[in-house]
């Protein structure tokens, strides 16, 4: 049955029967018999077939998804356990990050955290917090640090941090530089500009706190970023200040390790 939900998560991710038939080195007509199994057994359709191949998920294959991911990890965890078992002490750890966080704040303890732990090999992640949300709760991510108030019912928060939103770049110009739909602070600009009453005139959307700290380097539009980041740019206070808690997330049907406790630790001692 392992098989069959590997072959069911590669259907998923992929929405094709064909390019998962060749991700998973098998023919397709034996990933429409694994899906068909899987089907009969939780009495639910799993996928809507549009076409030969394409496949949209159904409601049933959303949440078998995450089921399956999760022990697809816990397999992960175990295999590795074991290793440690016959001697093989490397633990792989990944570790996602907003991309505030993971730029700005966790370069500086992520030394400390290899020292308290250094038979682990750390696989840092940046993304935004939507997609942090969903690795953690799928497990692919062990422990997240998010910018985003968002919640999920199996997701437990805990917050170690403040930071303060302002207002950078020419505050004349009818640009506004965005982050994308998902992302913490696009999430407090969209209320910024709700509470302001302010429509853009221009907007530009890009993924990527980097390259708008480029544009706005050379004076090109205006944004709301964190105070982390502003370098040795202008910037101001917006007329309501805005301050954001930062929060460390875990799956609670995992309980916290000893290397969530002391990332934890380390970051309430260093930027609380």
């Amino acid at each position: 049955m392992f098989h069959w939900l590997q072959t069911f998560m590669t259907v998923y991710e992929e929405k094709n029967f064909t390019h998962a038939a060749e991700k998973r080195y098998i023919s397709q007509p034996t990933v429409s018999l694994h899906i068909q199994k899987l089907e009969e057994i939780t009495g639910s359709e799993l996928f809507i077939r549009k076409g030969r191949n394409h496949a949209m998920p159904t409601e049933s294959a959303d949440l078998l998804y995450i089921r399956a991911k999760q022990l697809d990890s816990l397999w992960e965890t175990s295999l590795s356990d074991l290793q440690q078992l016959q001697g093989n002490t490397r633990i792989t750890y990944t570790i996602g990050a907003s991309q505030t966080i993971g730029v700005y704040m966790l370069p500086l303890i992520l030394p400390q955290l290899q020292k308290q732990f250094p038979n682990y090999d750390f696989v840092i992640s940046i993304a935004n917090s939507t997609i942090i949300f969903k690795r953690v709760e799928t497990h692919e991510y062990q422990v997240g640090l998010v910018e985003s108030p968002m919640i999920a019912p199996t997701i437990t928060r805990t917050i170690f941090a403040h930071d303060s939103l302002v207002l950078a770049g020419d505050m004349t110009s009818d640009l506004w530089l965005l982050r994308e739909d998902g992302s913490g602070i696009r999430t407090y600009t969209d209320q910024f500009f709700q509470q302001e009453n302010i429509i853009p005139a221009q907007k530009m959307e890009i993924a990527s706190n980097e390259a708008i700290l480029n544009m706005l380097a050379q004076g090109i539009g205006k944004t709301l970023l964190s105070d982390l980041s502003v370098r040795d740019l202008s910037y101001y206070n917006p007329p309501t200040p805005i301050v954001r808690p930062l929060f460390q997330i875990h799956h609670h049907a995992f309980p916290q390790d000893p290397l969530q406790i002391a990332l934890h630790q380390l970051l309430l001692t260093t930027f609380s």
